[in-house]
């Protein structure tokens, strides 16, 4: 397996973040053309909001070794996922579902797990793990600044993420980068038996402007060694939507990708 299979995109709708995060220039690159120009073989697609042709993006992501899509909407709608396994008969590189912010503040400024008992979490994974067309996987995302701060609040959430397969560590803010070593050894800590991702944004939302390339080097060199030393099994990429607005961390990271992405693992 090549180091490239192990890497996924982040991806949403073409066009999604013109004019938002400080980014005023306008793009067109779609999820799949991301995949293809950042070296990737695997994406969660993430529709934010927008109201998708979701088979149109999954017979476009045909050629791909896996495909999740974004599911917190089954915190209220259940039926999302029975969209996402009806999807999986006709797509069979469906393979997971994915829940983003789901320890992010909602609009009433409660974290949006609170809302849902661990019960209801168990049943929606316990049906996306048994259903007549395979078993797909569930992620979540969570942040470094969610976690690692209140051994209380951090022994409250736990059997939220002891109720995952995997979970996806990300880093909201470029100018936290320098704390990812500690935090991600605490994450192993909260994540004994559970699969672990780690992303890495190619602009720094969390900052509005644009990522530097020193910094997404830095990410991906420290998240290869891990990748390596078998204490993660991917990357994630964010995201398609400023991939072609010729933004330095973006060519890093195709650099980087050309560099060590045929690497055999």
């Amino acid at each position: 397996m090549k180091l490239r299979d192990k890497f996924w995109l982040w991806g949403h709708p073409e066009g999604r973040y013109n004019n938002e995060y400080g980014n005023n220039a306008v793009s067109r690159m779609t999820p799949m053309e991301g995949c293809a120009y950042l070296g990737v073989n695997n994406v969660f697609m993430v529709p934010v909001g927008v109201d998708v042709n979701r088979r149109q993006y999954n017979k476009s992501f045909k050629t791909l070794n896996q495909v999740g899509w974004e599911c917190f909407g089954a915190c209220s709608k259940p039926e999302v996922i029975d969209t996402i396994i009806e999807e999986a008969k006709d797509f069979p590189n469906i393979t997971c579902a994915v829940m983003d912010d789901f320890k992010s503040e909602g609009k009433d400024g409660l974290p949006r797990y609170k809302k849902m008992p661990v019960s209801m979490l168990k049943e929606i994974n316990d049906k996306l793990h048994n259903n007549p067309v395979r078993s797909l996987d569930t992620w979540m995302v969570l942040y470094t600044f969610q976690f690692g701060l209140d051994e209380t609040e951090d022994a409250e959430f736990q059997p939220y993420m002891d109720a995952f397969d995997g979970i996806i560590m990300w880093t909201w803010k470029e100018s936290e980068v320098p704390l990812i070593p500690e935090k991600f050894e605490i994450f192993k800590k909260q994540t004994p038996n559970t699969r672990r991702m780690v992303g890495c944004y190619l602009y720094n939302f969390g900052e509005e402007k644009q990522a530097t390339g020193a910094a997404v080097k830095w990410q991906l060199d420290f998240y290869r060694e891990l990748l390596l030393k078998g204490e993660i099994e991917g990357v994630v990429l964010h995201t398609n939507t400023m991939a072609d607005l010729d933004y330095e961390a973006y060519d890093a990271c195709c650099e980087w990708m050309e560099k060590y992405g045929d690497e055999e693992i």
